[in-house]
């Protein structure tokens, strides 16, 4: 199947990243029962907080590939797809996220690892900052990227609207099988400018997508996890701000200043909330910041 200068290459599941090979891993799960894909760059430095970065709703830890490689020079670095995406299973669950949060722990106790400094995207963010509220003791920093517990009030566009509503969600998710253009141009709004990313990120990124859309079990998952967050962030805000005051978790927050699926002023709020968070506001970045901006990124983690 060809589209446009692009052939999309159809069947054989999503395979990792040539250039992580090496660090790929494949960990069964006991308390869960699933099995979950990761990249895993051990051994690093052993006196050095291994890191855990989490991805976005959607997506998988290559979202990570053009920062993983800075961040593991200097530590240990485990990216993990999130279960319902990407490589690892697609079990029948609620994808929630004190679920996934109990997922990251689980993982941590199988690694034996007591305590990760904790990097999340969007859904990734929202993970990890429950997980610091919730398990202090096992996140050491928290570096949160267009996304967090904090949510200012907004109506949803009509785009989201329709994602929400059972059956014309599913029925627009699957109608983009029939146009892998259609699917590319779906990520249209995650960039501050998807066509000047390089031609082997657009490439890679129109083949990844459609291997998304295409997969039933994928498809579940992320309308389970949507519309399960629409109903539960709204609902963590009538008590965030005491609970942010007893935070004392190192914080570092990045947001994109052209992010268009994620407000920055959820990020502005979120620092005056938590005076200690860094607000670190990039420009020409949209709501794939670590894709887009990544030796921008880099330089705010390694601080």
């Amino acid at each position: 199947m060809t589209q446009g200068n692009r052939k999309l290459q159809v069947g054989g599941g999503m395979q990792p990243l040539p250039a992580f090979a090496s660090f790929v891993r494949r960990l069964e799960l006991t308390q869960h029962k699933l099995v979950l894909f990761f990249y895993d760059t051990q051994p690093g430095d052993s006196r050095r907080t291994p890191l855990l970065l989490v991805h976005g709703l959607g997506d998988e830890a290559d979202t990570w590939r053009h920062v993983l490689p800075a961040l593991a020079a200097q530590r240990r670095v485990l990216a993990v797809d999130l279960p319902g995406f990407g490589r690892s299973d697609k079990p029948d669950a609620p994808y929630t996220v004190p679920w996934c949060a109990t997922v990251l722990c689980d993982l941590l106790d199988a690694l034996q690892i007591e305590r990760a400094a904790v990097i999340g995207h969007s859904l990734g963010a929202i993970t990890a900052h429950w997980l610091a509220l919730e398990h202090p003791e096992r996140v050491a920093r928290l570096a949160l990227l267009a996304g967090g517990l904090v949510a200012s009030p907004r109506k949803p566009d009509i785009s989201t609207l329709l994602l929400l509503t059972p059956g014309i969600g599913e029925w627009l998710y699957t109608r983009l099988r029939k146009s892998p253009q259609a699917a590319y141009d779906s990520l249209r709004p995650f960039y501050a400018n998807l066509d000047s990313l390089p031609q082997a990120d657009r490439d890679f990124l129109f083949r990844r997508v459609n291997e998304r859309v295409g997969n039933d079990d994928q498809r579940r998952a992320f309308f389970r996890t949507l519309r399960a967050l629409a109903k539960w962030l709204p609902a963590q805000q009538k008590t965030l701000a005491s609970r942010l005051a007893e935070c004392k978790t190192p914080t570092t927050v990045l947001w994109g200043e052209l992010d268009h699926v994620a407000s920055v002023e959820n990020g502005r709020a979120l620092a005056a909330l938590y005076p200690p968070a860094q607000l670190t506001i990039l420009p020409d970045a949209g709501h794939n910041l670590q894709q887009e901006r990544p030796e921008a990124v880099i330089a705010a983690l390694s601080t």
